[in-house]
């Protein structure tokens, strides 16, 4: 939530985390200690009863999806012509020439936004995905239209039902969804934004829980582990918010790690007309 209101028309998205920053300072039994990082030695000897690992998640490096349920071929971010939504958008990683294709399984914002941004700056940008159109989550919060008004007058080339699956520098091979060996195209590009699936950061978590252990952490004072967000499973950021509130909520109940149910208030109303 730091970097995608960087993206275009997404600053609105900035709220997530402003609103919360004030309410936690109007809050004196809270305490927050930014850009600070604790490995998992440094959390356990912390002193805290009560450990909760938000570490979030980043996206695959080596094309990983759930569209394919495995890697493409070439794809791999460590080299130049392959990049990340991060690290475009943190680490400052520069997309190579003028012709880029975005890779986007994801459907929702990200893919679509890194294409206009790309656009915007110049570069001659083909969309690549899975899905019968770009972005159909977009359709659930009314910003479709719009978002392809946008790709549209910007001229990216929009590539619907298409898996890729090969990347090699300077050029991406992709085969039609329902035609896989019949209908591929390749394409000559620069460069490859990799917006496949987002993977748990969990690195932490997994130290404290099976590297320290629970019996050790217990040792040291701590009583109860749990992980919330997307370092649990990657979600939306409404879902990640809610993640956080319900644990806070449901702190001291017999088992927090498992939700309790819902509870819906229903009018009987043939109760009510009963007496009963």
């Amino acid at each position: 939530m730091t970097w995608i209101p960087q993206l275009p028309g997404l600053g609105e998205w900035a709220r997530v985390v402003n609103y919360r920053k004030i309410q936690i300072a109007k809050l004196a039994n809270v305490e927050f200690i930014p850009k600070t990082r604790l490995d998992a030695k440094g959390v356990a000897e912390y002193g805290a009863e009560i450990v909760i690992v938000a570490t979030g998640s980043y996206w695959a490096t080596d094309g990983l999806s759930g569209a394919t349920h495995d890697r493409i071929p070439g794809a791999d971010a460590s080299q130049p012509h392959c990049l990340t939504p991060e690290q475009i958008m943190v680490e400052g990683k520069q997309v190579p020439g003028d012709r880029v294709l975005v890779i986007d399984y994801d459907g929702y914002y990200t893919g679509v936004s890194l294409s206009e941004k790309l656009a915007l700056e110049g570069k001659k940008v083909t969309l690549l995905t899975q899905l019968g159109t770009i972005a159909p989550y977009m359709h659930f919060t009314l910003e479709a239209p719009n978002m392809h008004r946008k790709l549209h007058k910007l001229g990216v080339e929009i590539v619907p039902y298409h898996v890729a699956t090969a990347i090699e520098p300077g050029k991406v091979t992709a085969a039609h969804v329902y035609d896989t060996e019949g209908h591929t195209n390749t394409w000559e590009v620069d460069g490859v934004v990799l917006v496949t699936q987002r993977r748990s950061d969990e690195a932490l978590f997994r130290e404290l829980k099976d590297g320290i252990g629970l019996d050790a952490l217990r040792a040291e004072g701590v009583q109860a582990l749990y992980r919330i967000g997307d370092c649990e499973a990657p979600r939306l950021v409404a879902d990640a918010v809610f993640s956080g509130h319900r644990l806070a909520r449901e702190i001291d109940s017999d088992d927090p790690s498992i939700p309790l149910p819902y509870i819906r208030e229903r009018k009987v109303i043939e109760r009510e007309l009963a007496g009963v």
